[in-house]
């Protein structure tokens, strides 16, 4: 019993005693209460005193880092998971158990809407990926908010999964992080599922589906089916919509990144990491069920080519505009239009004629890379003054 406790219990039985006309001795409320003699003698000489210790708040080994966890509390990241990592590189040596408790007492309710019950497709070896685009959000140099668009892809059988982020969700970038998608599983499967987006899907009646021609004539010759699930129904597909959250939750929560290039370098990593894990639903790790796909084989290198690499103008200053930097070329190029592409951090750009004319590798925060001879010697600046003959 407490403190508090004891004197009350030494107060109701010297009322008892007053009641009943008895000697109220110590002896005999020691007899009453259990508590020691010294301990009564304490309390009717002194009476109740609160404990020194009484109202002081214990420290907590998270208290130091309290102010970044509101940071990422209000951007919405309450992942135990992504935020315990990260506590452990800036010092924390807590468990996770902790972090769990203080991330109760600021997540915000969940709402729960109930949902048809539904039989889960499987999907055999080698039959199905599904694909689907996702944009997250982030804060640049400048404090900004920027969004990204993530396209995913999943294997319906093993559950290996492919992330890659963009500017924008256009058909080239669709066609190219499908390619490098195949790239990464090693082959093509048989249809890929995906839901009405615009990139894919041209217009659709309720009986019949209209894809974007481009599309079609890609999807031909890498040699996948197209299949598309109903309007609103994103349950259809739910290992891409599953994998889209988790992207949002897992990944990006908190990551730093310099540029566009090392966000997709990053990507590949956490992809090839949490292959190695155990599936929530297979209960197996998708790089081992991933050697049971039968998955056909990439077309020849002159049909992925002309996906791989993506037209751009040559501006007058010579520069090229590449995911969201700008890339000088040679001047002795003369295309008004050149190819890129990005091969890991770097990025090369070749004329219309396949000789490269610029390749850097992008480093750091740079968004502008200049090509040592993107001028001529003899250039002379428009604000230089004409030296008289």
């Amino acid at each position: 019993m407490s403190r508090r406790g004891n004197y009350l219990m030494l107060a109701q039985e010297l009322e008892k005693l007053k009641q009943e006309r008895q000697t109220a001795s110590v002896r005999e409320l020691s007899r009453r209460t259990a508590l020691s003699r010294n301990t009564i003698t304490k309390y009717l000489n002194e009476g109740f005193q609160e404990h020194a210790t009484k109202g002081t708040v214990k420290g907590s080994l998270l208290d130091g880092y309290k102010p970044w966890l509101q940071s990422q509390f209000k951007i919405g990241n309450f992942n135990s998971a992504s935020l315990y990592p990260q506590l452990k590189e800036k010092g924390y040596r807590g468990g996770v158990s902790l972090l769990k408790d203080c991330i109760k007492s600021f997540r915000p309710p969940i709402v729960r809407i109930p949902v048809q019950r539904a039989m889960r497709f499987e999907a055999r070896p080698g039959q199905q990926a599904q694909m689907d685009w996702g944009f997250v959000q982030y804060v640049n140099r400048r404090g900004k908010e920027k969004r990204y668009a993530c396209l995913v892809m999943v294997l319906g059988y093993s559950r290996k999964m492919y992330i890659e982020f963009f500017t924008q969700a256009t058909l080239d970038f669709l066609r190219l992080g499908m390619v490098h998608a195949f790239q990464f599983f090693g082959g093509v499967t048989q249809e890929v599922l995906t839901d009405n987006m615009k990139s894919a899907v041209q217009s659709r009646t309720r009986k019949a589906v209209n894809f974007n021609p481009r599309f079609e004539t890609f999807a031909a010759e890498l040699g996948f089916s197209i299949k598309v699930c109903k309007v609103r129904c994103p349950a259809a597909k739910g290992k891409s919509e599953r994998l889209v959250h988790y992207v949002k939750n897992n990944f990006m929560p908190g990551r730093g990144f310099d540029n566009l290039v090392d966000l997709n370098v990053q990507a590949l990593q956490w992809c090839s990491s949490v292959d190695e894990k155990e599936h929530g639903t297979t209960k197996r790790i998708p790089s081992e069920a991933w050697a049971e796909e039968s998955l056909r084989a990439l077309p020849p290198s002159d049909v992925t080519d002309r996906y791989l690499w993506l037209t751009r103008s040559v501006g007058l200053d010579g520069f090229v505009a590449f995911e969201g930097m700008r890339i000088g070329i040679d001047h002795n190029c003369r295309s008004k239009l050149v190819n890129a592409t990005r091969d890991g951090n770097s990025i090369i750009v070749t004329d219309n004629h396949g000789l490269i004319v610029a390749q850097c590798c992008v480093k750091g925060g740079n968004k502008v890379y200049c090509h040592p001879e993107q001028w001529p010697s003899d250039y002379r600046s428009c604000s230089q003054p004409r030296q008289k003959a």
